[in-house]
């Protein structure tokens, strides 16, 4: 999608310049530049990706005045805490209770169970100002801490719900930083998932390990996708669809999803090749034929080659 598709449909994004006081162009321009350092990003190995850098380019699409810096220094500020209190050899308590009297005790962070769908909860700036957060930033935010620190924190992707380990050499614990830092044993956990995913999806052990970062951030951007969606802002859909094809480009949801909206917009030739690569990634997918009945119709439409 080019710079041109966005100033085309401006004004889907009113809202946004209007609140932040954003003149058109330049936030537009900005949109482009930063989707741009998102794509670079994308194309490094697992291990190479700077997750705190991805969260915040996220969260320049809706703050485009964000200084990155700010955000990092109140991590390591928060992290040489923590090297204060705990060194290499401290027990995984002593790891747990220092960061919990930190982040928990002394800044306030705490999940937003009021306005729990609000954007902002997934924005890693506001949240760090706001000491707001839903499951999965707040757990970047404790889990990234921790790792500054010199400990191996990561993500532990349980379905439904977010959570942090710590894989401390006397084990593995599970930390749930949306309720204080609560302390998960694993049969809690996997309590947890039976009850919302049923005992298949419990007794698979992929849950427990870390979860990737490209995960994480395919995470937060399917959250705020399914935000803007509920707020009615299309654009913004449009955008995190995007976005999530850029970290995974055969996710076959939003491959779907992407060239439906480019079919409700005329854009025949992308909603095809998007209908296209759905079909190869998900052959078997139950609404093959009707994929196939699309792309068809397209091809022959008078609109091909808009």
């Amino acid at each position: 999608m080019k710079l041109s598709y966005f100033i085309k449909n401006i004004d889907a994004w009113q809202p946004l310049i209007a609140a932040r006081d954003i003149k058109r162009e330049p936030f537009m321009a900005h949109l482009e530049n930063i989707r741009a350092q998102f794509g670079r990003m994308a194309e490094k190995p697992e291990n190479q990706i700077d997750l705190v850098e991805g969260a915040l380019l996220i969260a320049r699409t809706a703050f485009p005045d964000l200084i990155a810096s700010h955000c990092t220094d109140q991590l390591d500020r928060w992290a040489e805490g923590l090297q204060e209190r705990c060194g290499p050899s401290s027990s995984a308590g002593d790891i747990l209770s220092g960061l919990n009297r930190i982040l928990f005790e002394k800044e306030g962070f705490r999940g937003d169970i009021h306005t729990y769908y609000d954007p902002q909860n997934s924005f890693l700036n506001r949240v760090l100002e706001r000491k707001l957060g839903i499951p999965i930033t707040l757990s970047l935010v404790y889990s990234e801490v921790g790792r500054r620190a010199g400990f191996p924190l990561h993500g532990i992707a349980l379905p439904g719900h977010f959570i942090t380990g710590l894989f401390h050499a006397s084990g593995t614990l599970y930390i749930d930083p949306f309720n204080q830092g609560e302390i998960l044993s694993e049969k809690e956990c996997r309590e947890m998932i039976e009850g919302r995913f049923g005992r298949e999806t419990a007794d698979h052990a992929a849950w427990k390990a870390p979860a990737g970062k490209k995960a994480i951030l395919k995470r937060m951007l399917r959250n705020l996708k399914a935000i803007y969606r509920q707020i009615g802002q299309d654009m913004q859909v449009f955008e995190m669809i995007h976005w999530i094809l850029v970290l995974d480009p055969d996710a076959p949801a939003e491959l779907r999803e992407r060239a439906l909206l480019y079919e409700t917009m005329g854009h025949n030739a992308f909603a095809v090749r998007d209908f296209e690569h759905y079909l190869e990634v998900e052959p078997s997918s139950e609404d093959r034929d009707v994929i196939a009945l699309k792309i068809s119709q397209l091809k022959s439409s008078g609109r091909w080659l808009h």
